[in-house]
């Protein structure tokens, strides 16, 4: 299909929208102000059930949300979306409607994979310049272990990206301009999410690797402080969430195979746990190595059946002698 010619206006009229507002008389201004301008396929919301329920009816392109209806529970509630936990299309454009444009919010914003934000009370002119903006172009999204978004510049170690950049749909677009049925949407929407689900494998490969460097390299150290410490045992629980976590991921999936190094992972996590700091080096080199095993095996042995049985046979044979 051949790009909207040159100064191609969006028609909306097909657009998905979803609002959520904590003063039903703002979510009904809203609503008529853009019902006014064509865009008739609107729900409106006031709450996180509902809000899910929206989402997991259809393909919706827009999200409009206001900050005040969750507070703290506004970074869950997105990363949610983002990581399809709920709703058919985590790549769905997520604005925010603040009254504040504080240091503190900004940054749950970002952490929350928002696309932009709006300061209240919304003027829909603001509001249609944001569809403007994104029905040309969208910022391809980061997928590490903790946030699922919008490409964002918070001083993170570029190690924990690794390889984890994507292009996601523009499902505004689509609609707006592109003029992509609603059934060939639904498939580029689901190719994307077969793509974000094999990112999310990865990075749980990624973190561990992570992890099991740092806990390496500061384990049962004399020099260590109790605040170090407590670092490090952090990072040991830590990795067991993410084992588990890879395993049922990875259950299922062309990556199964990795599940039982996961499952490994974690049987080797929990003995260094249970021993007093500094009694199982042995355990931790085995856990570092294994560490990068999976990684490597996510990364760039994915496909190699071999190298993954070899890898499980050699630490099983150490966990039957330990």
């Amino acid at each position: 299909m051949n790009g909207p010619a040159l100064g191609t206006q969006p028609r909306y009229d097909r657009m998905r929208m979803v609002i959520g507002e904590a003063n039903s008389a703002n979510s009904s201004a809203i609503k008529d102000s853009l019902f006014a301008r064509g865009i008739r396929q609107v729900v409106t919301c006031s709450g996180t059930d509902h809000l899910y329920d929206a989402l997991d009816t259809e393909i919706v392109d827009l999200l409009l949300y206001d900050y005040d209806l969750l507070g703290n529970d506004f970074v869950e509630v997105m990363q949610r979306i983002r990581r399809k936990a709920r709703g058919k299309n985590p790549f769905v454009i997520i604005v925010a409607t603040v009254k504040d444009s504080a240091v503190e919010t900004v940054r749950r914003l970002i952490s929350a994979g928002v696309d932009d934000l709006i300061r209240k009370p919304v003027s829909v002119d603001r509001l249609f310049e944001s569809f403007g903006n994104f029905s040309q172009k969208r910022k391809p999204f980061i997928v590490s272990y903790d946030y699922v978004g919008p490409t964002r510049r918070i001083g993170r170690r570029g190690d924990e990206f690794a390889g984890q950049l994507i292009r996601v749909p523009n499902t505004l677009r689509s609609r707006a301009l592109d003029g992509v049925s609603d059934l060939e949407l639904q498939r580029i929407v689901d190719n994307a999410v077969a793509s974000l689900g094999d990112k999310q494998i990865e990075s749980c490969g990624i973190e561990i690797d992570i992890l099991g460097k740092r806990i390496a390299e500061g384990y049962g150290s004399a020099s260590n402080s109790h605040e170090e410490e407590q670092d490090i045992k952090g990072a040991l629980h830590r990795i067991e969430v993410v084992a588990d976590d890879l395993r049922g991921r990875a259950r299922g999936t062309p990556s199964e195979r990795v599940a039982d190094l996961a499952t490994m992972l974690l049987a080797i996590t929990q003995r260094i746990l249970k021993v007093p700091t500094g009694r199982a080096t042995i355990e931790v080199l085995l856990l570092a190595k294994l560490s990068a095993a999976i990684r490597r095996a996510l990364l760039v042995e994915r496909n190699s059946i071999e190298v993954m049985q070899e890898i499980a046979a050699t630490v099983a044979n150490y966990t039957a002698r330990a």
